[in-house]
């Protein structure tokens, strides 16, 4: 694929028309940009230090830019919304279009919960043969779970899951004895084993659910755009329970659209991969998508985290198009139930973002890839530049406490030099940051205000929801702010985040709650201190940003609960229309948890190995999925010694290496399964 043929097929979008949308988009940002930094530097004290001026100069114009550039395309989103037509550029598929190719679906899970996994895959798969589209899509569950009870428990689901597929849908499961380079390297396991046979992968995370008609559709929109690498389907957050999961979940659902549409208005064939729910040519990533392996040490070294910026820039490299469709719908995923485990998710993305920085001047990039991986970075950098922003504004008030300004700098002078500062101009710049932040959420609930409202809990229900997100928001905003800068100084200390399961039930405890947000709770009480002591003036405008992180821990721990959750429900607040009235693909989801459920019991490896089926498809796996990993010569002779010390006792007295290296282990397999028998 190359550059001077890849246009031919977008008969319904042209370059020109892409570049004057850019123009659009990136001119108004640069301009709003420009305009709030010289009122800015007109609106700053007099007497300000000249280097201390053009510092805060430039972070607020960095800050400010990345308002801006929000707020505009926020606002040609919503335009796009507004309008009567569907989304420019890609051809679509007759209704009918036979399906001619084969499409692997992968789910790629890290100690995930193997029961909600493949309930979700079972449920793909029937809702697939309900459309009559078997034959043509095939399920794999790529499997790098380190936890032996877990992954014997996907094993045996596996089986169990098998044998409720509709016939003509094949399921497959792998597990990688080495998780090298995590989902990426994954994901290129797949290529290198299975790839050749598939036109094309969906790929999905492990708490990914998309619907048959989508699933179908993002086929025939392949086969009829022969150009296109990646199709992107924004994913809608749902099951969410606890309070802070149900507010992202209604923001997304609001808001969220307005986002995607405006993304998708300037990115036209140039979009972005966000790592799932969307579908690629095989090929296509194959021949492209290789990823390099840094050197040095993490956080900067070694293989990339966020992986999916970088295929889609590799891929956008050798020629081919990627889009993202806001037309898709039933495209859905979970959302982290609590602000500590959305922050934990955070390191890893700030991690891996702050990585493409090695990146940015790769050769042949097409220039939006690089845009893509700059917006990646700043959406983190920004944080610690308003950060460094407040300090120094506060820093300067404190300042003039202990030295006040010199009315007269010159010995005989007649007139005083009177520093001048704008408070009505500075106070307005502030109120026109909050209006570019707030007003594209007003736009999402003007789109559902009417009719549709109904869907959202009424008018009423609403109207709640959004000042309760607003304000809510306004609470954590400067707690993430604190989170994510010091992430970035972590980063580079050289401090790595690893990869750590995701929690998808638990909430925050008071202690854990103590434990994390102690210093932001502490840094909020000294800052608020301090100016009230030190600069009165800018003691209530301080508050603003001071009170979210001094209820930093009961804010944690209160929207983490599932009770708070419901409670806000019956109040008719973050209902979403997929709660009121549940789609069909998320109704069999949940039928099939409970099926699975009751079908393979325990969830301990040593009980369920007790079943001779579990026990003989794992040592067949075993075979298949190549060699162990390197274990310690300590670990396997103390578990060897255990196992024989164990025939007159109890059975696998075991920790988790111990277990896992036993699973390793046919011949010590085989001998606890003659054992178990002997004892029946």
């Amino acid at each position: 694929m190359s550059e001077n043929n890849e246009i031919r097929p977008l008969s319904l979008l042209s370059r020109r028309r892409v570049a004057v949308r850019r123009i659009k988009v990136f001119g108004l940002m640069l301009l709003s940009t420009v305009w709030a930094s010289v009122k800015w530097a007109q609106f700053m004290p007099t007497d300000v230090n000249s280097w201390i001026h053009w510092i805060l100069i430039i972070l607020f114009a960095l800050t400010f830019g990345w308002i801006a550039l929000y707020f505009w395309s926020a606002l040609f989103g919503f335009w796009e919304l507004v309008r009567p037509k569907r989304y420019e550029g890609i051809s679509r598929p007759p209704a009918e279009l036979p399906l001619t190719t084969q499409t692997a679906v992968l789910v790629p899970t890290y100690n995930e919960n193997p029961v909600e996994i493949y309930a979700r895959v079972l449920a793909m798969a029937q809702n697939l043969s309900d459309r009559g589209a078997v034959g043509h899509f095939d399920f794999f569950v790529l499997s790098d779970t380190t936890n032996p009870d877990i992954w014997v428990k996907e094993e045996a689901l596996w089986l169990e899951t098998k044998a409720r597929f509709p016939e003509g849908v094949n399921l497959f499961y792998r597990h990688r004895p080495k998780n090298t380079a995590r989902k990426s390297g994954n994901i290129e396991d797949f290529c290198v084993r299975w790839g050749s046979g598939y036109d094309f992968m969906l790929v999905l995370d492990a708490d990914s659910l998309i619907g048959a008609a989508t699933m179908i559709q993002m086929v025939r929109l392949m086969q009829v755009n022969p150009t296109t690498g990646i199709i992107q389907a924004p994913p809608q957050i749902v099951n969410a329970e606890s309070f802070f999961a149900r507010m992202h979940q209604f923001t997304g659902k609001v808001y969220g659209k307005i986002i995607t549409a405006g993304l998708a208005y300037w990115q036209a064939w140039d979009s972005n991969y966000w790592g799932h729910n969307a579908i690629i040519r095989t090929q296509a990533f194959i021949d492209s998508c290789g990823l390099p392996v840094f050197k040095g040490k993490a956080p900067f070294g070694g293989h990339i985290l966020s992986h999916d910026f970088v295929e889609a820039a590799l891929i956008r490299r050798a020629g081919w198009l990627a889009w993202m469709l806001p037309e898709l719908k039933e495209s859905y995923e979970e959302c982290p139930p609590t602000l500590l485990d959305f922050a934990v998710r955070d390191r890893r993305w700030c991690q891996g973002n702050l990585q493409h920085i090695r990146i940015l001047l790769s050769q042949k990039l097409h220039p939006i890839s690089r845009i893509h991986f700059i917006v990646g970075i700043m959406s983190y950098l920004s944080s610690l530049l308003w950060c460094l922003f407040l300090l120094f504004g506060i820093g300067i008030a404190v300042w003039r406490y202990f030295y006040p300004p010199a009315y007269f700098t010159q010995v005989k002078e007649l007139f005083p030099a009177w520093p001048v500062f704008n408070v009505w101009g500075t106070l307005t710049l502030f109120g026109i940051s909050m209006l570019m932040l707030f007003f594209p959420k007003i736009l999402g609930v003007a789109l559902v205000f009417g009719h549709p409202a109904k869907r959202f809990g009424g008018r009423v229900g609403l109207l709640l929801s959004f000042v309760t997100e607003c304000l809510f928001s306004a609470l954590t905003a400067p707690i993430m702010m604190l989170f994510q800068s010091r992430f970035i100084v972590e980063i580079l200390l050289g401090m790595d985040s690893g990869w750590k399961t995701q929690n998808r039930a638990d909430d925050t405890s008071w202690s854990l709650a103590f434990r994390r947000h102690g210093i932001q709770t502490l840094i909020g009480i000294g800052v608020t201190v301090l100016v009230y002591q030190y600069a009165p003036a800018l003691f209530y405008w301080t508050l603003l940003i001071t009170v979210g992180p001094m209820l930093s821990i009961p804010l944690s721990v209160l929207s983490s609960r599932v009770s708070v959750g419901r409670r806000f429900k019956k109040m008719r607040i973050f209902v979403t229309p997929e709660e009121r009235k549940k789609p069909y693909i998320l109704r069999r989801t949940q039928k099939n948890i409970s099926l699975l459920k009751a079908a393979v019991g325990p969830d301990d490896a040593s009980a369920m190995l007790q079943n001779q089926r579990y026990l003989s498809a794992h040592i067949y796996l075993l075979s298949i999925n190549g060699p162990e990993p390197d274990f310690e010569k300590q670990l396997a002779v103390r578990t060897r010694r255990k196992i024989q010390a164990n025939i007159g006792g109890a059975v696998w007295p075991l920790d988790t290496e111990e277990k896992r290296y036993l699973l390793y282990q046919t011949d010590l397999l085989k001998e606890q399964a003659l054992l178990l028998s002997i004892r029946e």
